[in-house]
This record gives structure tokens, sequence and C-alpha cells, in this order.
């Protein structure tokens, strides 16, 4: 998948890639040597993997890093002051899902533009055209890709019936230019004083809404069906099983800004509207009159609702809100109610991104639950610096049912897994 994923972007003229997948970096190194031109980086975890690529585009390079959509959520930092920086070559962030987690609410949170890609052929067109509004804007795009059954098309794939779609060419080899590093020392763009602030707030306004309008063309965005007066709003072409027959429904591939236009002349046509998307509504809060949106459930579409994790007699608190942040959920929970159970797992990078401060924050406050650290070969590091810290009761178990015999344990108590649980 990565190699595909790489071959598209190295197809679109990217010159750097960063990621923190190891196994794919070795997809990477290979790679490097049928391209000269181009450069790759694994880094130990996302903030310094989109810092990178941040430089790179700022730098005038084409650039992109490949995260998870969980894995986004680490780069949080970079990512929010993004969009006000910008960049000079362009910068895309791949975010591949392969959990339910999604990183649509960070279109809204950021103000960086995000279109949402399912199946090879939609990845390949928000490639060619995030480029494309990345370098006219001089702003990052965040593309959420899930990839279909494998099999990938590649660049200029046209679905059935889309054979008349124009997109720019940007491969930089195409048009027989060479990308050569630039940088133009401009402290009113990169300094983040108030008076600066406040230009860059207004200049990314005037962004937003160009890109919008920009949107409001993309055929990535889909008038599927068009029978009845109930309408559905979604990003999910795997609700389409769910539609009724009297069903219109609008798939919209750019969730950020939303084609306001698009989307208010398909709402004019319709009694009543139910916008089907996340946990977070980012569709549903940029629709400004929201009368005929309709919070009740439409029958037939199933709850997504996530059952409470229980693992050998704990309740289970993983990185759902970032890297590490088991820990800290872990100690707030024993602390409002000391008498339940908790198994907090967390990774080791995890625990060195920023997981440290948590642990510290729960010795200090002299809080107890069993944390999980699942390893691969920084066991010996971290337990060094815990030791540091003063704490030694930490265990390695080769197995996942070995965490049961600690179901009595009565102070905080740390354990090492190597793999994944």
């Amino acid at each position: 998948m990565y190699k595909q994923i790489c071959r598209l972007l190295i197809d679109n003229g990217v010159r750097l890639i960063y990621m923190t997948n190891r196994t794919a970096g070795h997809v990477l190194e290979t790679m490097k040597n049928e391209n000269p031109a181009f450069s790759s980086e694994v880094s130990i975890n996302e903030k310094i993997a989109y810092e990178l690529a941040l430089t790179g585009g700022m730098v005038a390079k084409r650039t992109a890093c490949i995260f998870s959509t969980e894995g986004l959520y680490e780069a949080l930092d970079p990512v929010m002051s993004s969009a006000y920086t910008g960049t000079v070559g362009g910068l895309l962030i791949i975010c591949l899902q392969e959990t339910e987690e999604e990183v649509t609410p960070m279109g809204l949170f950021s103000k960086l533009p995000l279109i949402v890609a399912e199946g090879s052929v939609e990845l390949a067109r928000s490639v060619e055209f995030g480029y494309y509004l990345s370098e006219k804007y001089e702003i990052p795009v965040i593309i959420q890709a899930t990839l279909d059954d494998g099999r990938f098309s590649g660049v200029g794939s046209r679905e059935p019936g889309n054979e008349n779609l124009k997109l720019a060419n940007l491969n930089p080899a195409e048009n027989g230019t060479v990308q050569n590093s630039a940088f133009v020392k401009n402290p009113a763009r990169w300094a983040a004083t108030p008076k600066f602030r406040y230009q860059l707030h207004k200049v990314l306004n005037e962004k937003t809404e160009k890109i919008r309008a920009e949107f409001e063309q993309y055929e990535g965005n889909i008038l599927k069906i068009m029978k009845g007066k109930t309408g559905i709003i979604t990003d999910k072409r795997s609700y389409a099983e769910f539609y009724g027959e009297d069903t219109s429904v609008l798939y919209i591939s750019t969730v950020y800004p939303l084609p306001e236009k698009l989307v208010n002349a398909f709402m004019e046509q319709m009694d009543k509207v139910f916008v089907i998307e996340g946990e977070y509504p980012a569709i549903e809060l940029q629709i400004h009159d929201r009368t005929k949106v309709k919070a009740e459930n439409i029958e037939g579409i199933p709850e997504r609702t996530k059952p409470d994790e229980i693992m050998y007699g704990f309740e289970v608190v993983r990185d759902t809100l970032g890297g590490a942040s088991s820990i800290s959920m872990a100690h707030g929970i024993k602390k409002a109610d000391p008498d339940r159970k908790i198994l907090a797992v967390t990774f080791e990078d995890h625990f060195f991104h920023s997981g440290m401060p948590a642990f510290v924050n729960t010795l200090y406050n002299n809080s107890f639950y069993i944390l999980l650290i699942l390893t691969n070969d920084k066991e010996d590091e971290i337990k060094k610096i815990m030791a540091g810290c003063g704490f030694h009761n930490f265990f390695h178990i080769e197995d996942a049912s070995e965490i049961e015999r600690f179901n009595k344990a009565d102070g905080l108590t740390v354990l090492f897994c190597r793999g994944i649980l």
C-alpha cells in the first residue's frame, strides 16, 4: 500500500516524503535508487515528521507526509500554526484511515483544507487537486484516505462518467522544471507576533473563501441520487447500502471549507436533511441554516457506538486523545472513582513523545492503575527513565494473559510487553 501511495506522490513531482512507519521506510529506500531527485525519512514521531515536511514546503520543495488518521493528532503543535505560516512548495498531509479514527474535525480546527478520498481513484484525484490548491494558495492540504481492495489505479485514472475531468498537470518533471530550494526571509509571515498574526489571519480568511469556490467545482463531490424530498449529506460512501429508494444523497469529499453553494442548493430542494458523518460534526457545523437538519437517526443507519473494552477484569483506556493520552486519562478516572480497575495501554514511542510528563504527574499525585507499554526495542531505556524518577514497580510480561495476575495490585504498576495488543 505504501509503495503505491509513494509512487503516486513521486509521479506528481514530490521531492520529499516523511513518515513514521518503519516498515514503509524500507520501501522508500528502494525507491530512492530509482529516483535520485527524491528523498525521504522515517522520523521518530509525527510531530518531527510534520515539522520536516513543513520546512520542505517552506523552501519550495513539493513535499508530503504520510500518517495514520490517529497519527495526525500527534503533530497538533505544528499543524495548528501551518495555515498561517503556509508553504511555498506544495505540501500534502495524507492520513490513512486504518481504524474508525477520523481527521475530518482537523479542517475546522486547524483551518487547513481537508479532502476525503475513498478508494484509490479518488486518492489519485485528490493528490493532483491537493497540490494544485496547496501551491496556488500556499497552504498545506489534508487528505483523509481510505483505500479500497488494494488495487491502485494510479495517476490519471477516471471513474466511468468522469472522462471529462480536468486537472492541472502539476508534475514538475513533465513540465520541464526543477524545484530548486528557495527560502525568502519574511518576518511578517514567519513571526508569531500579534500584529503579524492579525494580518495573516485576514489573508487566511481570504484564502479559505477562494478555496471554498474551488471546492464548488470539485468532481469528487457527487449528487448520487435525486429521488425524494428527504436528503442525506455525507462524506461516507460506505453508507450507500442504507439509502432508501426515495432518498436523495449529496456525497461531499471536500469537508473543509464546505462548498456552501452546492450544499445550500441541495438543501433548498429537500424537506428535511440528515447529515451522516463521524463522531464530530465537521460538515454540520459549517451549515449556517440548519432548520432542515434533523438530529434523529434514520431508520436502518447503524448506531456508531463503541462498547467499553474489558481485558482480564480491567477497563481498558487507549490513546484516543493523542499519544500517551491514556496515562492522563487513567489518572483522571482513578481520581474520580478510585475503585475502578483501569488498564492504560500506550506505545513506547508515545511514551517518549508525550508520556513522560503524564507519568511524572501520576507519580506526583500518587495515583495508581496498571500501565501497559507495548514495546519494540526501547524497553530498557524507559525502565532507566522510570528508575531515575525513583519508580521501580515495573515488570516484563511475555503474553497479554499475564495481565490478569496484577488484578489485585494496590499501587501504580507498569508492564512491558513486546508487540501489538
